[in-house]
This record gives C-alpha cells, structure tokens and sequence, in this order.
C-alpha cells in the first residue's frame, strides 16, 4: 500500500461497497492494483463463505 492508496476495505459485503462509493463521490482515483487488492479479497471472502454453506447444506443431508 502506497500513501496515495486509501486503506484496504473492510467489513460486511454492504460496508465495503458503502466506503467503495464514499471514495468515488470524494473524487478518490482508485489505483488498479488497490482495486485488483480489493477484488481478490471480496472473492476470497464469498469463497469462505460459500464453502460454510456448503457444509450446512450438505451436513442437514446427512440427517
């Protein structure tokens, strides 16, 4: 991260596309790396999550 990148997003899906939207309306110019940062860590975020579901779903089979 470089002093011009603002801080990596945080929080639930909503809080993260909130603060997303607060630095465009201030003008913020994104950089691709920051937004690619940003990218990964969503993804990797609903891949954990999927993989709960997953395991909810398929332990409620079992029964």
């Amino acid at each position: 991260m470089t002093q011009d990148e603002p801080a990596d997003l945080t929080g639930t899906a909503d809080e993260r596309a909130a603060r997303l939207v607060q630095l465009e309306t201030a003008g913020r110019t994104l950089p691709a790396e920051w937004l690619r940062r940003q990218l990964a860590s969503a993804l990797a975020d609903w891949a954990a999550d999927e993989t709960q579901l997953d395991i909810v779903i398929e332990s409620r089979v079992d029964y």
